[in-house]
């Protein structure tokens, strides 16, 4: 699965507190599966597995601008 965020109106923690908790939920809905799911920004990228909620936070807002 690869999503685009095409804009950010604001509210950036909570957005990336979102996407953490989707991630989650769907890592443990889909066990038997294997998949990555990565943000890729200006900034950089995160692969959710292993980021912060500081860490998608930073992507998104680079993604801002």
């Amino acid at each position: 699965m690869i999503g685009t965020i095409v804009g950010i109106v604001g509210g950036g923690i909570a957005i990336a507190e979102q996407i953490r908790k989707w991630y989650q939920e769907y890592k443990q809905s889909h066990a038997d599966k294997q998949f990555d799911v990565v943000i890729i920004g200006s900034s950089g990228r995160v692969v959710m597995e292993d980021a912060t909620i500081g860490e998608i936070y930073e992507v998104l807002k680079a993604l801002e601008k």
